[in-house]
This record gives C-alpha cells, structure tokens and sequence, in this order.
C-alpha cells in the first residue's frame, strides 16, 4: 500500500473527510448554510461543527486525491503542493450510481483521461471524464438537475465545470499520482 493510500485510509478512519462542504472562507456557526465551492449553485448543510475544525490533509507533495462519498453525493478532491502552499480543496455535489447500477466501492487509480468524451453506450456527453475500474468515470453532465441524486449507471457525475477542474488537477499530476476511493 503506497504512502498515498495508507493517509487515504488513515483520514477516511477518523473521519476527516466525512461531510467537509464547507469551504475554508465560510463562517462556522453551527446553523449556516454554505454553498458549493465551484459553481453549481446548490446549497448544501454545513458538516458538524467537531468535523468543520480539523484541517484535512494533503495527498502529498504533487498528488491529488478524491474521495467520492456515496450517501452524502458529494466529491471532495484535494491536491498537495510541494512548494510550501496549503492544499487546494474542493467540495461537489454528485450523482452516483443507482441501485441496480450502483458506482463500485474501493480505492483506484484513474486509468485514462478523455476530455470531450461520448458515451458508446448510452450515447450521452461526458466531457472532462476521468475513467477508473474500466468504464467507470468522473464526469461532467451537461444536464446537472440530477446532481445530490443517485441518477447514474455507475459513473460519478459532477457540474462540467467542476469535472473539468477535476480533470486538470489529474492531468497535472499525472494518473499515478492521483487516487480515487469511493465510499457508502
């Protein structure tokens, strides 16, 4: 298990990356609503205070890391510098994988990227698509009044134009330095 993964599994143990949609310049108090950190306009509950007050961690030096959280339909993806600066942190809503169809759970590594991606199944648009466990994808929808819901055949779709920032922070780092885990 690489350095990557063992803080991965480390920070989801305590909880750290459980309901962060709060963004650093947001107030605390217990009873604000925030809205998502890029644009899609969706307002979503701040996390409990215990959970707004511990940093979350860098991947490392030059690494990203996703967490896609199942039950809350959100993406958190977090990018380390080496150069001293803070990690750059983003909260999405999502839309995962329906029960019949439901987005596989685990730890990856993307394993190609495809820009302005069409579905050979379903014949849809998947721009900015990050693909990992073969045919499945984060990517953008064009069509984002699903997001927050279980809508998908088993991809994780974001707003394109959180998917597209997504999609350089992997193209910046690289497939191998970027990791996926997907939890319930």
């Amino acid at each position: 298990m690489t350095f990557l993964h063992k803080m991965a599994v480390f920070a989801l143990t305590l909880g750290l990356l459980a309901g962060c949609d709060v963004p650093p310049e947001a107030s605390t108090d217990a009873g604000e609503t925030t809205t998502s950190t890029s644009g899609s306009g969706q307002t979503l509950p701040p996390p409990p205070v215990a959970e707004r007050v511990q940093p979350l961690p860098s991947p490392g030096p030059d690494k990203v890391l996703a967490v896609v959280d199942i039950s809350e339909q959100r993406v958190t993806a977090v990018r380390g510098y080496g150069d001293g600066r803070p990690p750059e942190t983003h909260h999405w809503v999502a839309s995962t994988g329906i029960d019949r169809k439901p987005t596989p759970l685990g730890a990856y590594y993307p394993d190609f990227l495809s820009p302005k991606h069409v579905s050979s199944i379903y014949h849809v648009p998947m721009p900015w698509s990050v693909f990992f466990n073969g045919n499945i994808a984060i990517h953008g929808d064009p069509d984002t009044r699903m997001l927050g819901e279980r809508a998908s055949n088993g991809c994780v779709r974001l707003h394109p134009d959180q998917a597209e920032v997504f999609y350089r922070m992997v193209e910046e780092v690289g497939l191998r330095n970027t990791s996926i885990i997907v939890r319930e």
